[in-house]
């Protein structure tokens, strides 16, 4: 039986190298679209753009989305809007992703910024199982609030926690909780942090610290993940637009370092 806000995708490759979906389970509030393959850099990988026909996340959803690429899989995972973040008599919006990729396999989870509503509370864990040779290029992004509603950090908390494993060992974590306390603290109305995912092999962190050097009004820092994991980059700054291109840019620069052509 599907469970309400399940998104499991497996995916495979066809006989011309092509990534298609193996196994599709969804149920609303989380739909995807049809495997697109619309990347020219990249015409084998399935784009998958993540729908919420409900308009938002509300404080009762408990969403689980499932991703699992195969030896030579390519998926893009993207979504189609912002998340905006409902306040209500539940006890919060949960979303718990897990992530699986094998080797030589790509997963780019590309998601757009979530916004999180007045007294809202969102908690999401991110769960990567990445084997050796396989590759993930990974964001998360976070506004202060409908900053144009005169809503800044007025949400009651937003939660983001990432485990990744390999061969059974957890090689990195990462944990961010945002609430109206350490908004003095935050240098921006908008956080991204990206993970950039290959164990052993080199990490790219000179890569994204060049991309991220020529983003005029975004801060930030890079830095190599535990036992060569790979990179870790979190960014800050105060305009949506901006945090978008910065994202594109820096993501456009990591494949082409570390995706083969």
């Amino acid at each position: 039986m599907i469970a309400p806000g399940e998104l499991t995708v497996h995916v495979g490759t066809d006989v011309t190298g092509r990534t298609r979906i193996s196994k599709l389970r969804q149920r609303y509030p989380q739909r995807v679209t049809t495997v697109l393959h619309s990347d020219e850099r990249f015409p084998l990988a399935a784009v998958l753009c993540v729908q919420s026909p409900s308009g938002g996340t509300f404080s009762d959803d408990d969403l689980c989305t499932t991703a699992v690429c195969p030896p030579g899989s390519h998926l893009l995972l993207t979504t189609q809007a912002a998340t905006q973040v409902y306040a209500g008599a539940g006890p919060g919006a949960k979303h718990r992703l897990r992530f699986t990729v094998s080797a030589d396999a790509i997963l780019e989870y590309f998601p757009k910024t979530v916004i999180p509503q007045s007294d809202s509370v969102f908690d999401q864990t991110l769960d990567i199982d990445i084997a050796p040779t396989g590759t993930y290029i990974g964001w998360e992004a976070v506004a202060a609030g409908r900053i144009a509603h005169g809503e800044r950090f007025r949400y009651a908390s937003s939660d983001f926690a990432v485990t990744v494993r390999s061969e059974g060992q957890v090689i990195a974590r990462d944990r961010q909780r945002f609430t109206p306390s350490v908004a003095p603290y935050l240098d921006g109305d908008y956080v991204a942090t990206m993970m950039v995912l290959t164990p052993g092999r080199p990490a790219v962190t000179n890569v994204v610290r060049e991309a991220l050097a020529g983003q005029p009004y975004v801060r930030g820092g890079v830095g190599e993940l535990p036992r060569g994991a790979g990179t870790f980059a979190r960014i800050t700054t105060d305009r949506a637009p901006t945090l978008r291109n910065a994202q594109e840019t820096i993501h456009a620069a990591v494949r082409d370092a570390v995706l083969p052509h």
